[in-house]
């Protein structure tokens, strides 16, 4: 261990070796033309556009570029409204625009819309020094460790240098990147983003570089514990992971990961549903064509192809689904004041947001909940009348039996018998 550290910190873990990235072959390019469809499918002229979305779109090999230009506009239209109101825009969003934005070659230092103009990179600036005072007042962030790493990334490739000591692991004890008991990876992935770009930086000293390449080292070496039958973390945190393990090659031995096994083990979940949903397919396009978010930086937008059509065929006719019984249980498992369950039947294929529905018709006391929108669909924010609560740190967790769900209330599809649970939890 101590000897991989000092092989890392001197730059020859890797000497002489390629990076290690992989992509899908054409024959295989039709499975990201599907994600790429879902994606575009999922734009409502009316909604403002998902910058998840519009980044990988950017990244993408193949184009709808009329679609993409209006989700450009109305991610410019909405970025000015929100500045103009004062409407809230936590920093990771500020940060996923900026990356759009500069995927999409237009300046987010100059956003044009309403004949007005906001300064995002300013405003991400100054969001992130807010999030910076926060945990020094109180020990963690506004938001969380996952928009700090983006917050980093996106100052970093429009040539700002962060301060990135929220996402140094100084003692190889990655405490800020876990969520409970559970290490997230995806969190872990785009701090190694960001910091692989500031590690590029040619303004860093000594000291400054060898802290982060100790870090890198340190959050790739927990990430390669982390991967099970090709997926690192969960399916959904794998594209990300990808990412990392693509632009920081140098902090890892090849034998310690097989990029090949875990494109096929991605390709694999592809037809079966895995990512239709479109955060899910965003996280995953861009690893599949080999792209990282780094890649926004020197993008030729003039090279683009306008070739990718949204597919009109209409679906068969489905037959009628059977049913499924399920048991949900919701516990207040932070003081434990209350852990209510039900026999609930719902048609196969069902999400589990259907099952709360039917659980909330049973009885509107015991199981009433209430759900906001999120960039990954409806998210829970209340269950009995208790709000998940930023300020102490709680949040409705999904399980199944005592496993965490790796999917949202929307998303995922319970089986027969089994045990569903919506426990207040802390992060």
């Amino acid at each position: 261990m101590i000897l991989l550290i000092l092989l890392t910190l001197l730059g020859l873990l890797s000497s002489g070796l390629e990076t290690r990235k992989c992509s899908v072959s054409e024959n295989e390019q039709s499975s990201v033309t599907y994600l790429l469809r879902r994606m575009l499918s999922s734009y409502n002229p009316d909604d403002i556009p998902n910058p998840s979305i519009l980044l990988a779109l950017r990244l993408a090999r193949d184009h709808n570029l009329k679609i993409e230009k209006e989700m450009i506009e109305k991610l410019k239209e909405d970025a000015v409204f929100r500045d103009q109101i004062n409407v809230t825009f936590s920093s990771g969003q500020v940060a996923l625009s900026v990356l759009a934005l500069q995927a999409s070659c237009s300046d987010p230092q100059n956003v044009l819309a309403w004949n007005s103009s906001v300064d995002l990179v300013d405003l991400l600036q100054r969001k992130y020094n807010e999030e910076l005072q926060n945990i020094q007042n109180h020990g963690y962030p506004i938001t969380n460790y996952y928009q700090l790493g983006l917050d980093v990334l996106a100052l970093c490739l429009q040539n700002v240098k962060p301060d990135v000591s929220p996402l140094l692991v100084p003692t190889c004890k990655p405490t800020q990147y876990y969520h409970g008991n559970q290490f997230s990876v995806d969190t872990a992935s785009v701090a190694v983003l960001g910091m692989v770009c500031v590690k590029n930086r040619t303004d860093l000293n000594l000291k400054e570089r060898l802290k982060i390449k100790l870090s890198l080292f340190c959050l790739m070496e927990k990430m390669r514990k982390e991967k099970t039958s090709g997926m690192i973390g969960n399916i959904y945190s794998t594209g990300l992971a990808m990412q990392a393990f693509f632009e920081s090659d140098e902090f890892y031995i090849p034998l310690f990961w097989n990029c090949s096994q875990t494109l096929h083990k991605v390709l694999g979940e592809i037809p079966l549903g895995t990512f239709d949903n479109p955060m899910a397919a965003s996280q995953i396009t861009p690893a599949l064509e080999g792209k990282t978010y780094l890649d926004v930086r020197g993008k030729n937008c003039a090279a683009d192809k306008d070739n990718l059509m949204i597919s009109t065929t209409v679906p068969a006719p489905m037959s009628p689904p059977t049913n499924i019984t399920v048991t949900y249980t919701v516990t207040e498992g932070v003081n434990n004041t209350f852990s209510d369950s039900t026999i609930v039947t719902v048609p196969e294929g069902s999400v589990f947001l259907t099952v709360m529905e039917k659980a909330q018709e049973l009885n509107s006391i015991k199981f009433s909940f209430t759900v906001v929108s999120s960039s990954w669909g409806p998210y829970v924010n209340s269950v009995r009348g208790v709000a998940a609560s930023d300020k102490d740190r709680t949040y409705w967790q999904l399980l199944s039996g005592t496993t965490p769900l790796p999917q949202g209330v929307g998303s995922y599809k319970p089986s027969n018998g089994e045990r569903l649970v919506v426990k207040l939890s802390i992060y």
